[in-house]
């Protein structure tokens, strides 16, 4: 009983300050019709892309084919490449971000190992970019056809003028420990 009482004494004790100051104006309920929506509008940018990839176990013997050699030398390689952004503007500060991008490693160690990246995500205020999507890539290091993969990227995209300069880190997992990070940057349009 004392509980009950308690608690409708603080019930009460909360509802005093708001009744002390009256009724507030009253104001229409807001509608579908009377709502103004915000007009969708979209932004392209694109661009080139140069940085670094690390390959875990990249250079390492594949225990599954002992009798090859690793396919490459080195577990970091360069990386070049293209970039397309599409982003719709959501009126304040977050908006949406599609992204696909395509590039080439390992042109250092004369090799040529494609890899391509479709993400979907968000950008806060014009530069603040988190995306996550899917990875191909032709080459599987541990020879078991995992040619499809995760992907998940952060990056900031800094203006300069009408262009401007991402710097981004991408983290590809895999299932045989063969994950890849990369760190690039470059110039859009």
């Amino acid at each position: 009983m004392i509980k009950k009482i308690l608690a409708c004494s603080l019930a009460g004790g909360l509802m005093i300050p708001s009744i002390a100051q009256g009724d507030p104006q009253v104001q229409p309920p807001v509608t579908y019709e009377s709502a103004k929506p915000i007009p969708l509008s979209w932004s392209h940018r694109k661009g080139l892309r140069f940085g670094y990839n690390y390959v875990n176990k990249g250079a390492e013997q594949n225990p599954a084919t002992p009798d090859q050699k690793p396919r490459l030398a080195s577990p970091h390689m360069f990386a070049i490449g293209f970039e397309m952004q599409q982003t719709m503007a959501g009126g304040d500060w977050l908006d949406i971000l599609f992204i696909q991008n395509g590039t080439i490693g390992g042109l250092e160690q004369s090799l040529i190992i494609p890899s391509a990246n479709v993400l979907v995500g968000f950008e806060i205020n014009n530069s603040l970019q988190l995306a996550v999507g899917a990875n191909v890539a032709p080459v599987d290091p541990a020879d078991e056809g995992n040619y499809v993969h995760l992907v998940s990227a952060i990056g900031w995209t800094q203006q300069a003028g009408s262009l401007s300069v991402p710097l981004h880190l991408v983290l590809i997992p895999d299932v045989n420990n063969y994950w890849r990070c990369a760190v690039t940057t470059g110039v859009n349009w």
